[in-house]
């Protein structure tokens, strides 16, 4: 039986020696997970992998890789997406402008290409933002319509950046950050902007593992997902179940899984 979605998990990630145990020790605490795509190395490897494990996943050049990407790439990616019903996503794609590992200028390009891709495969798109709000709502301005089939993936922002992108039609999607008392108090205050319906739950693992509970060690893991969900609920001001419920249908409404 599946308890929750995991938007966001980076499978392929040098901490993680055995991905396939990942996967299964999620599932036995009924976590289903969604792989997030983000260079073309780990858009092939997730192709793969999909087809034979009980999984989806994204397909994306994340902005930190903007200045390699290529035409060719974009082209390999659309053979992806319209080949394999289980890439349900476009992305993991958008803006960075935090540490500036590719161009502004190539940044934009990307995500452009990203976004006209996922238009024609009528697909969702799977999005990343980081110091970039202002380009970021820019670049939607030529792609309104897609606004609605788009979550912001790992959202870290105040208020006034949720309710713009609220107002956009974003789905919005929140990790473990948001246990995090050093780091969080924007985000806590924003999250009570959240309307049920707009709201996603990812670990983003093995990155940002829910710093309020002990023991869980620096590797996050999928199933951590059960501690941000009564967190993130707290600061919603809603009923953990009906979180954790409301989150399982958005997300199986939003990717078609």
């Amino acid at each position: 039986m599946i308890k929750y979605y995991d938007i966001g998990l980076n499978l392929f990630c040098r901490q993680f020696r055995d991905p396939d145990k990942v996967i299964k020790d999620a599932s036995e605490e009924g976590v289903y997970c969604i792989l997030t795509g983000s260079d073309m190395r780990s858009n092939e490897r997730i192709n793969k992998y999909v087809k034979n494990h009980d999984c989806v996943g994204t397909c994306g050049i994340h902005p930190h890789s903007a200045d390699r990407a290529k035409a060719k790439d974009f082209e390999r990616m659309k053979e992806i997406v319209s080949r394999n019903d289980k890439i349900v996503a476009v992305g993991e794609c958008g803006l960075d402008y935090d540490r500036m590992f590719s161009t502004k200028e190539n940044q934009i390009r990307c995500f452009e290409n990203q976004i006209k891709l996922a238009e024609e495969l009528d697909k969702p798109l799977f999005l990343h933002e980081r110091s970039a709000t202002d380009d970021f709502i820019e670049v939607f301005k030529k792609h309104k319509d897609i606004c609605s089939r788009s979550v912001v993936h790992c959202f870290t922002g105040d208020k006034t950046t949720i309710k713009k992108y609220l107002d956009m039609g974003f789905y919005i999607g929140i990790t473990g950050w948001i246990c995090d008392d050093r780091r969080s108090s924007e985000l806590r205050e924003a999250a009570k902007l959240i309307p049920l319906d707009k709201i996603m739950i990812e670990t983003d693992a093995p990155y940002l593992t829910p710093r309020n509970i002990k023991g869980l060690g620096r590797i996050n893991v999928p199933q951590n997902i059960k501690y941000v969900v009564p967190e993130l609920a707290e600061y919603m001001g809603v009923d953990a179940e009906i979180l954790r419920i409301s989150a399982l249908e958005n997300t199986k409404k939003f990717f078609g899984i």
